[in-house]
């Protein structure tokens, strides 16, 4: 309870949340939205669909054991940086992609950016949280979980009103998400320089 309440009176705790909302929520969001994209946008099959899809989640969660790697190697914040621009960049792209082959190597890119980006964000809890990084993980892990919940929706609504194009044009909510992301990496970085 110390370890909570210390880490939710810190700032940083919070931009971690926000990182980890895009990244580990949006995962488990992309998880369960590419079926029906798949489905409605790109008019796979079901099984088709589901191959598709678990190519996603699985390349994510075995990048993300490296993003932990990757971090160590070139640090947190320039590997959440580089990672966060692939997100950014590639759901901006599949925003408005509509081939096949295109979408789909579009996707990888994606689970590459999602999957380094997760390992990456658990680096930075001990050099911003060092007093409670017990706490700080577990707001940023409860809550950036959330994600997988509060998106779909909001990428639904997105399709209800734009109908078929509405399918791809939902991942522009990752496009958002991500350019605040690089805001909360950059006024980090610049906190920690100053420091």
């Amino acid at each position: 309870k110390e370890s909570l309440m210390t880490s939710a009176a810190i700032p940083a705790t919070w931009a971690l949340v926000v990182l980890y909302f895009t990244t580990f929520g949006g995962f488990i969001a992309l998880t369960a939205w590419f079926p029906t994209y798949w489905i409605e946008f790109q008019q796979f099959d079901g099984v088709k669909a589901g191959l598709f899809t678990a190519i996603f989640s699985i390349l994510a969660s075995l990048l993300r054991v490296y993003g932990g790697k990757v971090a160590d190697r070139f640090g947190g914040e320039r590997t959440v940086f580089v990672s966060m621009s692939l997100i950014l960049i590639s759901a901006a792209m599949l925003s408005f992609s509509s081939g096949v082959l295109s979408s789909i190597l579009i996707v990888i890119l994606l689970a590459f950016g999602m999957g380094i980006s997760n390992g990456a964000i658990f680096k930075l809890v001990p050099s911003y949280i060092p007093e409670a990084v017990g706490g700080a993980s577990g707001w940023i892990g409860g809550l950036g979980a959330f994600g997988g919940f509060a998106l779909p929706p909001v990428m639904g609504a997105i399709a209800g009103k734009y109908g078929t194009e509405g399918y791809a044009r939902g991942f522009l909510v990752f496009t958002v998400l991500s350019a605040i992301n690089l805001l909360i990496i950059y006024v980090l970085i610049r906190k920690r320089g100053r420091a």
